[in-house]
């Protein structure tokens, strides 16, 4: 069991392996929330040098904000995984955009491909999600319904860039935006693409800047 102590948070294990029904990722005997320190929401930072120690062996996380959430339900256990967006689910139908945003509060993430269904919005960015589809040989995704971490911000974090790009190659300082699959099918949902280069203002749902170089869906 790995404890975070600046916030005296205990986690069950790595934070990229996390899945539970239980927004505490503890339940007691009969099956109820067991509370460990964390809670629907909590954000923590972890640091460059201590991060992979919150990390599944064989994985690399980076600095940054960390956020427990809720996948939702409808989402695509597919596309949760690893280097894919995560987007804020809000309330539908008539309470939609109006407070208070009973999914938000909770927080609600959903996938690109269910966002974009249930009257969300590509701008709606809530992070990247952490979880590797498999670990070991074994589903390691968060399941839909169920609590899990992702990155939210303040530092790094590995994406899946899409295979067909608007500014290409990846370059430095590049705006990068979410939503690869809204700007082209043949991109994975969830994947993220190099819009611009570092000199040309962000336009569309920039979310950050590129701070490596890579390949297409690494």
């Amino acid at each position: 069991m790995a404890r975070f102590p600046a916030t005296g948070v205990w986690f069950p294990g790595p934070i990229n392996t996390l899945n539970s029904p239980s927004p505490t990722f503890q339940t007691d005997f009969a099956g109820n929330p067991y509370y460990m320190g964390t809670t629907p929401g909590k954000i923590f930072f972890l640091g460059p040098q201590e991060v992979n120690n919150f990390a599944a062996p064989g994985t690399q996380l980076y600095d940054g904000a960390y956020q427990v959430v809720q996948l939702d339900s409808g989402a695509t256990a597919a596309n949760a995984t690893n280097g894919l967006a995560a987007f804020f689910r809000l309330d539908s139908g008539p309470t939609q955009g109006a407070n208070p945003e009973s999914d938000y509060n909770i927080p609600t993430v959903t996938t690109e491909d269910i966002v974009t269904q249930i009257g969300g919005s590509l701008a709606l960015f809530a992070g990247v999600f952490i979880n590797p589809a498999t670990l070991a040989g074994v589903a390691n995704g968060p399941t839909p319904g169920n609590y899990c971490v992702i990155w939210v911000g303040a530092g790094r974090a590995l994406i899946n860039y899409g295979g067909t790009q608007p500014n290409s190659p990846v370059a430095l300082g590049d705006n990068i935006e979410a939503g690869g699959h809204n700007y082209n099918s043949a991109n994975a949902y969830g994947s993220f693409i190099d819009r611009s280069a570092s000199t040309t203002a962000p336009t569309g749902n920039a979310v950050g800047k590129a701070a490596s170089v890579e390949f297409p869906n690494n």
